[in-house]
């Protein structure tokens, strides 16, 4: 007999319209200016497989935290709660980013809203003024924290999932935030600052850690139900709420944390193997002046 939770999992997905309609606009938008992009030769770099599958897989964990049975899951158990936070913010944001959004977006809405777009982010335009100042690294980075603990906090929490429209709210200002905290990690378009060197990027994403792992932390060892939200539900499961809340903070804890982690690791393989290709264009600038002129070559290396 499936486990009720199991069953749970694989409900039908809810359609609400009002995630599906941005999602399948947003969708469209991106596929029609990839294919675009890719007609052109020039192009396809911009517009590579590898990134429509990024963009996809994004726009895919933002349907699975928003319209699959996760998200009604989450108003019955904190950890599925957590588990959509973290589909949001750790999944959605940077695979997003990662599918270079802007320059495939731009080629695939009308040419008057292209332009309208491009004067937007043009100069001294006051869009871009406000958008260069919220998107530096450090105020992304303090915006995205401040938002990420403040709707932990339980009254918000609380009110959250009693009030479907402060639900909505929540989600949308954890994706936004999200947005912003990724942009200087992935290095996206549109690029209103100068890109962050790796080792500051690295930085940048483990300065997450702490603020994040003591939250929680402190919710999955607290002896007391923290979100008294969940002992108004019945408890369907077979999950206490102390214990629902302590896998729930442990989530949260963990894999957050564990996220930031793999992603320095591998900005680290990336500076790695950058430094690589350094040595071995060095190396080979070295063996062309040696054929051309070998004489001068071992001179400058001291050879007799």
């Amino acid at each position: 007999m499936m486990h009720p939770l199991v069953r749970a999992l694989v409900a039908p997905w809810e359609l609400r319209w009002e995630v599906l309609i941005p999602m399948l606009i947003l969708g469209a938008i991106y596929a029609i200016g990839w294919t675009r992009l890719r007609r052109q030769s020039r192009y396809q770099k911009v517009a590579s497989k590898w990134r429509l599958t990024m963009y996809y897989l994004g726009v895919g964990s933002l349907a699975l935290a928003l319209l699959s049975p996760i998200d009604w899951l989450g108003s019955q158990l904190l950890t599925f709660h957590m588990i959509q936070h973290k589909l949001l913010i750790m999944l959605a944001a940077p695979l997003i980013w990662l599918g270079n959004p802007y320059p495939v977006g731009l080629w695939g809405v009308p040419r008057a809203l292209r332009g309208a777009v491009t004067a937007a982010l043009a100069g001294d335009a006051w869009f871009r003024r406000g958008l260069s100042a919220i998107s530096q690294p450090a105020i992304a980075w303090l915006i995205f924290t401040f938002i990420y603990l403040g709707w932990h906090d339980p009254s918000l929490y609380d009110l959250a999932l009693r009030v479907e429209w402060v639900h909505n709210v929540e989600h949308l200002t954890f994706f936004l935030g999200a947005m912003l905290f990724w942009w200087p990690v992935v290095n996206a378009a549109p690029h209103l600052h100068k890109s962050l060197p790796y080792w500051v990027r690295i930085l940048y994403v483990l300065a997450f850690v702490p603020p994040n792992a003591i939250a929680g932390f402190a919710i999955a060892n607290s002896t007391e139900v923290i979100y008294t939200y969940y002992n108004s539900v019945p408890r369907l499961y077979g999950m206490s709420g102390l214990e629902d809340q302590m896998i729930g903070g442990a989530i949260m804890w963990v894999w957050s944390s564990e996220m930031m982690i793999d992603v320095a690791i591998i900005m680290l393989g990336v500076i790695s193997h950058q430094e690589k290709k350094r040595k071995q264009r060095q190396a080979t600038v070295i063996g062309m002046v040696a054929l051309a002129a070998p004489e001068q070559h071992m001179k400058a290396a001291g050879s007799p």
